[in-house]
C-alpha cells in the first residue's frame, strides 16, 4: 500500500485510516485493535493497524471501507469590501456593533501561532478554549479521540503547548475570521487588521488533512461548543478533487451529519479553477470520442512514487463504457471495459493501474481510476500528450463521462502540472467539502492589487488582478449533478491578516508594514470571512440556532451583484459578493419551516406549506414547486394576501400525481410593494403515491429472505424488498432500535413470490420519524428476518 494512505501511531506503528459504513459497533472494532474516533450515523472514522486489516474487513456490519485521502490547504480593504464598517467600530481596545461575541469559531487547518496577540484578550489571556494538534505530542489526545494532543487554556496561558504554525495558514485564516487585530510593530497602528468576529471564542484543530482527521476535528469543535453551551461555526480553508464531484464522498455525508441548528460549516470552493484538471465527453451511438493531457517537460524526482498522476473518471451506473490509453510514445493499453481492471503495467512511459467500474461508490455511479507513477525509476510519466479515448457500449443511463486529474506531482511538485487540453472541461471543480449540500461554500473576488512592505517597498500581484473582478483561481461549479455551488464569493485574492511567529517560509515581500501581518490569496483567505460572518449572525437574537440552510439563505439573499458578477445566481459568483451590512440589517424575514426536510405528501389529497414573517407586512406571498431539487420552479401552487408577520400562516393546496418526486422543493416570493423577498423549503422533501406492497416479476424461485433496503442511509423514503417461498399471511413492520412499533408496512396473506414496499420515513400517525437506526421485520408462518436501516436527517 503507498505510503500516501499511511500514518503513524505514537509508537512509529504504521496505520492506515479509514472510513467505515454500516452497522458497526465501535467496541467491537475497539476489541479487534481498531482506533475508533468520530461515529456519525453510519459512518465510522477509525486508524487500523496495518497488519489488523484482515480483521476490519471482517467486522460484523461493515458494507463498504474507503481509505482516507488527503486534502490540501487551499483585512483592511476586504472588511470594507465585505461591508463589516456598516455593522462595528473600532475604539480601542474595545469593539462597539457586531463582534461574535459568545460564538465558538472553530479552525481546521495547520494549526496557530498561540501566542499572537491577535488571538488574546487585552489582558494577555489566551481567546483559545482548546487546541487539538493531531500531530502532536505532549498531552493526552481529546476525550473520545485516539491520537494527537489536546492543550487548555490553563495550559496554553503559560506557554506549555508544542503547537506551532511552521505554514502559517491556519493563524491567517483564524485571524481573518476573528483575530482583533490587536498585534502591531513598526510604530504602526493597531486594529489595522481586523478580523470578521473580533470578541469570539475560538478553537484551532492542527490537522494531518486526511480526510478522517478532517471529520474529525470539525466533530471535535462542534462537541467543545456543545460542552461550553455556545453555538459554533467551523472553516475549512482545505479541500480535495478526489470523487464524484455530486456531494456524495464519504466526507461529504460525514459533513452534512454534523451540521445543524447552531452548527454551521464553511469551506473554501478551491483553487483549482485556471488549472485544467476537468477533461468531460458526452457519448452517443458507438462513436468513441478521446481527451487529451500534456505532460510538460520536468526533470523527475530521484526515488519512485514521487511522479505521479492521479485520475478519478465518473459515468453512469446503468451505462457501459469502455477505455484505452495511448501513452507519448504509443503504447496501447486496453481496450478496459468496464467492471475490469488492468494493473501492473510497466510501460518504457511509466507505471500504469486502471479500473473501470470495479468499486461500489454510493452514488450508484461508475468510477474509473487510473494511476500512472514511477514504480520504476528509470520510467516515470513521460512527458508529452496522452490520449484517454472513450467508447460506449450500452449508455442507458447517458453518455456523459467526466474525468479529474485530482492529484499530481511532477519533479515531487516542482513542475508545471499537467493539464487536460482537448475536451477541457470548465469549471465544475468545486472539491470536496465544499460540494457538500450543508456547507456553505466560498469563491474568491479581489480587493487588493497592491500593497506596501515590511521591507519599505511596494508590491502588486503580477500579472496586477481587476479590482472587484474574480479571482482565476476561484473554483467554479457546478456540481457535477447540476446542483448550484459555489453559495457566494467573498474577498480573497489579496487578504492582510495574522502572521504566525513560527512561519519560517515566509517572503518577506509579502509581510505588511507591522511585521505581524502577511497578505496571502486563495479561496482559503475568502472562506473565513463567511466563517466570521456566520458568527455575527448566530451572536444576534433573531438568528440563534440557525439552521445551515437558514444562515446560507440569509448570505445568499443579501449579497451584492454588480458588472463584475453580472446575473446571479451564476456558476463563478454563486449568489454574488458577500454583503455583512446587508446580512446583518435588521431582518426582514420570510421561512418556510414546512414542508420539512424528509417530509412525503401523497398525491391525490390536499396538503400545506407554512410561511413565517418577521419585520413586515407582505402584501401577497406567491407558492411555486420545484421537482427537481430546486433548480427551477415551473408549478405555481397558489398565492396568499395580507400576510402579517407572527406565528405560522397555512397555504393549502392540492397534491396532483403529476407533482410526484423524490426532489421536492417549495419556492416563497413576498411582495411588499415593489421589494420582494424569497426563500425556500429547509430541504428535500418527496411527493408520490403511497402503496402498501408491490409484486416484483423475476425468473428466479423465490427463497424466503428480506433483503438490504436501498438507499441505506436513506431521506425521505426507502425502498424494502423481500421474498416469501410459499403463501401465507405475511408481515412486514418498523421498529425503534428500542422495540417500540413505528409502522406497519404490510399485513396481509401473500402469495410465493417477489416483493417491495416503499417507507416514507413516518409512523403510524403519520408524523415524520426521528434521525437515527430502524430494525425492519418479516414474519411469515412463525418465521421471522430482521435487518437494521438508517434515517439521516
Amino acid at each position: 500500500m503507498s505510503e500516501r494512505f499511511l500514518s503513524r501511531d505514537r509508537n512509529g506503528g504504521v496505520l492506515v485510516d479509514v472510513v467505515l459504513e454500516g452497522d458497526v459497533s465501535p467496541d467491537a472494532a475497539r476489541g479487534q485493535g481498531i482506533e475508533v474516533n468520530s461515529h456519525i450515523g453510519r459512518f465510522t472514522t477509525a486508524r487500523c493497524p496495518l497488519p489488523l486489516l484482515s480483521k476490519l474487513l471482517s467486522l460484523p456490519g461493515i458494507e463498504r471501507v474507503t481509505v482516507a485521502e488527503r486534502c490540501e490547504p487551499n483585512l483592511d480593504r476586504s472588511g470594507l469590501d465585505v461591508g463589516i464598517n456598516n455593522i462595528r467600530t473600532v475604539t480601542p481596545p474595545t469593539f462597539s456593533g457586531q463582534t461574535g461575541v459568545g460564538i465558538l469559531v472553530g479552525v481546521v487547518d495547520t494549526g496557530v501561532d498561540y501566542t499572537h496577540p491577535d488571538f488574546q484578550h487585552a489582558d494577555g489571556t489566551t481567546r483559545l478554549v482548546s487546541i487539538w494538534d493531531q500531530t502532536g505530542t505532549g498531552a493526552s489526545p481529546p476525550a473520545g479521540f485516539t491520537y494527537g494532543a489536546e492543550w487548555l487554556p490553563a495550559s496554553i496561558n503559560a506557554l506549555i503547548p508544542s503547537e506551532v504554525d511552521d505554514q502559517g495558514h491556519g493563524s491567517h485564516v483564524l485571524g481573518i475570521a476573528a483575530g482583533n487585530g490587536s498585534a502591531t510593530g513598526s510604530a504602526q497602528p493597531a486594529f489595522t487588521y481586523v478580523g470578521m468576529a473580533p470578541e469570539a471564542d475560538l478553537c484551532m484543530v492542527r490537522t494531518t488533512f486526511e480526510t478522517t482527521a478532517i471529520v474529525d476535528g470539525v466533530n471535535y469543535i462542534f462537541q467543545k461548543a456543545a460542552s461550553l453551551g455556545k453555538q459554533a461555526v467551523v472553516n475549512l480553508s482545505l479541500g480535495t478533487q478526489v470523487g464524484p464531484h455530486d456531494g456524495t464522498l464519504d466526507m461529504d455525508r460525514m459533513m452534512n451529519a454534523l451540521t445543524g441548528p447552531g452548527k454551521i460549516i464553511v469551506a473554501s470552493a478551491g483553487n483549482e479553477g485556471d488549472k485544467k484538471l476537468h477533461g468531460q465527453v458526452t457519448l452517443s451511438g458507438t462513436t468513441p470520442q478521446s481527451m487529451t493531457l500534456i505532460v510538460p517537460t520536468y526533470t523527475p524526482a530521484a526515488g519512485v512514487g514521487n511522479d505521479f498522476l492521479l485520475f478519478s473518471g465518473w459515468y453512469p451506473g446503468t451505462s457501459q463504457i469502455s477505455m484505452t490509453i495511448v501513452t507519448p510514445s504509443g503504447v496501447t493499453l486496453g481496450p478496459v471495459n468496464t467492471g475490469t481492471n488492468l494493473i501492473a503495467q510497466n510501460t518504457v512511459d511509466g507505471y500504469l493501474n486502471i479500473h473501470n467500474g470495479t468499486s461500489t461508490p454510493s452514488n450508484g455511479a461508475h468510477e474509473i481510476y487510473i494511476e500512472i507513477y514511477d514504480n520504476v525509476t528509470t520510467r516515470p510519466p513521460k512527458t508529452g500528450t496522452w490520449t484517454f479515448t472513450f467508447t460506449p457500449v450500452s449508455i442507458p443511463g447517458g453518455g456523459r463521462l467526466d474525468m479529474y486529474l485530482y492529484d499530481s506531482a511532477l519533479a515531487a511538485g516542482a513542475a508545471p502540472r499537467a493539464v487536460w487540453s482537448q475536451n477541457l472541461a470548465f469549471g465544475g471543480v468545486v472539491g470536496s467539502p465544499g460540494d457538500a449540500d450543508s456547507v456553505i461554500t466560498v469563491a474568491a473576488h479581489t480587493t487588493k492589487a497592491c500593497w506596501n512592505s515590511v521591507d519599505g517597498h511596494g508590491y502588486c500581484w503580477n500579472p496586477t488582478p481587476t479590482l472587484g473582478a474574480i479571482a482565476p483561481f476561484s473554483s467554479q461549479g457546478p456540481r457535477r449533478d447540476g446542483a448550484m455551488k459555489p453559495d457566494i464569493s467573498a474577498p480573497g485574492f489579496g487578504v492582510t491578516s495574522t502572521l504566525s511567529v513560527s512561519y519560517a517560509g515566509v517572503s518577506a515581500p509579502l509581510v505588511a508594514t507591522d511585521g505581524v501581518h502577511l497578505n496571502f490569496a486563495g479561496t482559503s483567505m475568502s472562506a473565513p470571512h463567511v466563517t466570521g460572518g456566520t458568527a455575527l449572525l448566530l451572536a444576534r437574537s433573531e438568528w440563534v440556532n440557525a439552521t445551515p440552510s437558514a444562515i446560507k439563505a440569509r448570505l445568499r439573499s443579501t449579497a451584492r451583484a454588480d458588472s463584475f458578477t453580472g446575473a446571479v445566481p451564476n456558476v463563478i459568483w454563486g449568489a454574488g459578493k458577500l454583503d455583512l451590512g446587508a446580512a446583518l440589517a435588521l431582518p426582514l424575514t420570510l421561512l418556510v419551516p414546512h414542508p420539512a426536510k424528509g417530509n412525503f405528501y401523497a398525491a391525490g389529497k390536499y396538503d400545506s406549506v407554512n410561511v413565517v414573517l418577521s419585520g413586515f407586512t407582505a402584501d401577497s406571498i406567491a407558492f411555486a414547486l420545484s421537482q427537481d431539487g430546486g433548480g427551477t420552479y415551473p408549478t405555481a401552487l397558489g398565492t396568499i394576501y395580507s400576510v402579517p408577520p407572527g406565528p405560522p400562516v397555512g397555504f393549502t393546496f392540492f397534491v396532483d400525481p403529476s407533482m410526484s418526486t423524490n426532489q421536492a422543493r417549495i419556492r416563497a416570493v413576498a411582495q411588499n410593494g415593489v421589494a420582494s423577498l424569497t426563500s425556500f423549503s429547509d430541504s428535500l422533501f418527496a411527493i408520490g403515491i403511497p402503496t402498501a406492497v408491490e409484486t416484483e416479476p423475476s425468473v428466479r424461485p423465490a427463497r424466503f429472505a428480506l433483503l438490504p433496503n436501498r438507499p441505506n442511509p436513506f431521506n425521505p423514503a426507502t425502498t424494502i424488498h423481500f421474498e416469501l417461498d410459499r403463501p401465507g399471511p405475511a408481515t412486514l413492520r418498523i421498529y425503534s432500535v428500542s422495540g417500540a412499533l413505528v409502522r406497519t408496512l404490510v399485513e396481509n396473506r401473500l402469495p410465493a413470490g417477489h416483493y417491495r414496499a416503499q417507507w416514507d420515513g413516518r409512523d403510524t400517525a403519520g408524523r415524520p420519524a426521528g434521525s437515527g437506526i430502524y430494525v425492519y421485520r418479516l414474519t411469515e408462518g412463525g418465521r421471522n428476518l430482521s435487518r437494521k436501516m438508517s434515517l439521516l436527517k
